[in-house]
């Protein structure tokens, strides 16, 4: 087993031998996972196993848990609504959840107030209120609570109990004014009560009711409730008239559903087939996929549970057949609290072959474009980044996440041509405004060293100066939470006394070495060194490959310029501002030497003589380094 404390030990002894939900949590006492279990005992128990049986990512839950809390129910499938809701309440971080995001609406009837009216929810909570849903468009939630409005009278205003006077909709009878005490909470009840009943699809019911009303309001000669009532009786036929039509539609009323996989992500899409037509589609994401160690069929039963949990289990519009690849994992439970629920049979179909099975794969089809879509997105790649910084922060047991990195770079050809590369992420993303190249001044020869060193004093002085003089937009008085170097314990070692002598006080650096990918620290002997598929070595790696590709842009451009100096000042008649000219015509060296003897007389203050020399200089240089290889 896992080393674990002695507390925990106490708590897995403890253990009762009973279906039940257990909630994980960390130090700080929060809710790191929740699941549920047949036996708490066994399920608990397992978790504590031998580390080299265990998957990566369990082992790494299993090393946050602080405490375990379990609550005994009377069966497992009490037990699969407890983690439900459990899960929905606390969103735990190795949970897989639907994310949370604007999809599918919902009708909240607030029956936690006394008397109860109608909102637009984007999602169902268990605050006390009946939610109806989902809908598969806003619009056809609208006509629903159109309906519900003409058919029975709710309040609609947020704050009946400031009202000093009855508002608009009480005058043409769309609201029975309980600010004014028109009606008693009871009888109110019963109109929220025809209301559910509406929206349960139990329109029979309301009409039997209606129309008994309606002969006793007669009877007791209330001939304007009588009429009211006799209009509500005819708008709830029309709707059981429509209610029976889409019954007996060939081609019925059901859902498809179809996953998709890549890159720790999950797309689930969804097609709306009524009356034997798809009139909608919507797709969703899953989060916290990356926690499970399985392959995608294993992965599927259970992402298929979440997401019905999540999507259909708080609502209650939810087609009597929904057809998916693979049946969910506990599917005959959760069928049978949805039929429960509904008063109807809810059916999960995994169908083989057919016509059902061809508009699955067409769902897996649309699902796996979505999922592709989604991938090369920026906010894709921006989810990846903050990601790896994170990734970074923990692996190096950093005070902070990085929000600014800077990465530095020395270029130089034999000694000569020194350059040095500052490059710059934000939020784990490559920032080129910001990036900012050096030529060496004060030092001769090869010394990497002293050039790294020279390179860091310059820049960190110029964003002194910045700050003194308070330059909008700044250059470089926004100073890195890291400073990464490339090169080894040498340049690291350099870094760090330039560093000091600029008494920059506290500042987060390291160094990367290109064999091994070595990551040094200051005052650590022994390297760091990150799993290569980790997101925090292929952050570094990116910074440290930007840095030393500018830097070597940089250098070749000025070793270009000086080539071009050098052979261009053997020419009599070219001096610096024909040879400015020239650049500025060509754009460079390699342009000059393609440019033909008439684009170079082109430039003005080149003369058909100075051109033919220049041409014949550097096609005879050009046929000279052919003949030396």
């Amino acid at each position: 087993m896992l080393p674990i404390s002695d507390y925990l030990q106490r708590v897995l002894r403890d253990l009762p031998d009973s279906p039940g939900v257990y909630l994980m949590k960390d130090d700080s006492k929060a809710i790191i996972y929740v699941g549920k279990a047949n036996s708490l005992k066994s399920r608990v128990r397992s978790y504590f196993q031998a580390k080299d049986k265990m998957p990566a990512k369990t082992a790494a839950l299993v090393e946050k848990i602080a405490d375990i809390e379990t609550m005994v129910v009377n069966s497992p499938r009490d037990a699969l609504i407890l983690e439900s809701n459990l899960i929905k309440e606390h969103r735990p971080r190795y949970n897989v959840t639907l994310r949370d995001d604007k999809h599918y609406p919902y009708i909240q009837l607030t029956t936690g107030e006394d008397f109860p009216r109608m909102l637009v929810s984007r999602r169902a909570r268990n605050d006390g209120n009946r939610y109806f849903g989902p809908f598969v468009s806003v619009k056809s939630m609208r006509y629903a609570m159109s309906l519900i409005e003409k058919i029975f009278p709710l309040r609609n205003c947020a704050n009946w109990q400031s009202q000093q006077r009855a508002c608009l909709n009480a005058h043409i009878g769309r609201c029975p004014a309980p600010c004014e005490g028109r009606i008693s909470k009871e009888e109110y009840a019963q109109i929220v009560e025809q209301v559910i009943l509406f929206l349960q699809g139990k329109t029979k019911e309301i009409l039997s009711r209606t129309e008994r009303e309606m002969k006793q309001a007669g009877m007791e000669l209330r001939f304007e409730d009588a009429a009211r009532l006799r209009d509500q009786l005819w708008a709830l036929q029309e709707v059981r008239k429509q209610q029976e039509l889409d019954k007996s539609a060939s081609g019925g009323n059901y859902d498809l559903l179809a996953l998709a996989f890549g890159e720790d992500q999950c797309v689930v899409q969804v097609f709306f087939v009524r009356r034997g037509k798809v009139i909608g589609r919507e797709h969703f994401f899953l989060n916290n996929v990356k926690i499970l160690d399985k392959d995608e069929a294993e992965h599927q039963p259970l992402l298929i549970k979440r997401f019905l949990l999540d999507y259909y289990g708080d609502g209650e519009f939810i087609p009597s057949q929904i057809y998916l690849d693979y049946l969910p994992e506990d599917s005959e439970d959760i069928a049978a609290i949805f039929s429960e629920r509904l008063e109807r049979k809810v059916s999960f179909i995994a169908p083989k072959r057919g016509d059902k099975r061809r508009l699955l794969d067409l769902v897996g089809k649309n699902a796996q474009i979505q999922l592709n879509q989604y991938l090369q997105s920026r906010e894709r790649q921006e989810e990846k980044n903050s990601a790896a910084v994170e990734d970074l922060r923990q692996r190096l047991n950093l005070s902070a996440s990085p929000v600014r990195i800077e990465c530095y770079d020395i270029s130089h050809f034999q000694g000569s041509y020194t350059v040095g590369s500052m490059v710059v992420f934000q939020h784990g993303t490559p920032a080129p405004r910001l990036y900012r190249r050096f030529r060496i001044k004060t030092v001769e020869g090869i010394d990497d060293f002293a050039s790294l060193a020279e390179v860091l004093r310059r820049r960190w002085q110029r964003g002194l100066d910045e700050r003194e003089q308070g330059k909008i937009p700044p250059d470089f008085a926004l100073f890195p939470d890291l400073l990464v170097i490339d090169g080894g314990k040498g340049q690291l070692s350099a870094a760090c006394n330039a560093l000091q002598e600029l008494k920059t006080g506290r500042l987060e650096i390291i160094s990367i070495a290109k064999r091994e990918e070595e990551i040094f620290r200051p005052g650590e002997s022994q390297p760091w060194l990150l799993p290569f598929d980790s997101p925090a070595l292929h952050l570094l790696q990116h910074l440290r490959d930007e840095a030393h590709r500018f830097a070597i842009a940089y250098h070749r451009q000025l070793r270009g310029k000086g080539q071009l100096a050098s052979q261009l000042d053997e020419i009599k008649g070219i001096g610096p501002a024909r040879r400015e000219k020239l650049l500025q015509a060509f754009g460079s060296v390699e342009g000059i030497k393609k440019a033909s003897l008439e684009e170079l007389s082109s430039v003005m203050s080149i003369s058909p003589k100075i051109a033919e020399d220049i041409f014949r200089k550097l096609h005879e240089n050009k046929q000279e380094g052919k003949n030396n290889r």
